[in-house]
């Protein structure tokens, strides 16, 4: 990439105090380094199919990320908070083909993944169509043994691209008190998920 190439003439010291620039492989995804709102960075596809707002102390998983430089790409990036006890993913996978189009495969494969069994709903954002589905899934009877669980469908009205996508948040400990607001997460989920711009 060439945004590589850029990011490693520039030391981190002068770069933005934040992980997204911190982090060596998460910087490489940065478009640049003004805020494009308060708290978040423009993200560009490494595949250079999509723009999205990305949170300032997050961070790309290295790990898993995958791609096969033109027409899929699977991302991971999160962000944990030790002093408000908050630790959130996003996991995205981009797709650019004829199959995009049936939905109810790609929302039953979103479904299976995330252990959800309801509907979702439809609606339009910008040149987005969205199917945006959320949940509380329990995972242990233990203290704060429980994520929010945001999912959206994300399809372009202009090409055969879209994004799966999930946005889970827990409390990062089971022993602290749990201050995770189910309106201040939904907010965050569709913050990245109505960010979403797909290049032709």
């Amino acid at each position: 990439m060439d945004k590589e190439k850029e990011a490693e003439k520039v030391k981190p010291e002068k770069l933005p105090n934040t992980n997204a620039f911190q982090d060596e492989f998460t910087r490489n995804f940065m478009a640049s380094t003004e805020e494009m709102e308060n708290g978040y960075y423009l993200f560009e596809s490494g595949i250079e199919a999509f723009t999205l707002n990305f949170p300032k102390n997050a961070n790309m998983d290295k790990v898993y990320y995958q791609s096969d430089g033109g027409k899929y790409e699977k991302f991971n990036f999160g962000e944990t908070s030790v002093e408000k006890n908050i630790d959130y993913v996003v996991v995205g996978t981009l797709r650019d083909e004829e199959s995009t189009k049936w939905v109810d495969s790609y929302l039953n494969s979103l479904s299976k993944t995330n252990g959800y069994e309801g509907e979702f709903r439809k609606y339009t954002q910008k040149n987005n169509d969205i199917y945006y589905a959320e949940f509380i899934d329990k995972v242990s009877e233990e203290k704060n043994g429980f994520y929010y669980v945001f999912l959206a469908y994300i399809m372009s009205s202009n090409s055969n691209k879209a994004l799966s996508m999930s946005y889970s948040s827990k409390c990062y400990s089971s022993t602290q008190d749990c201050l995770l607001n189910l309106d201040i997460e939904r907010e965050k989920a569709k913050k990245v998920f109505h960010s979403v711009r797909f290049k032709p």
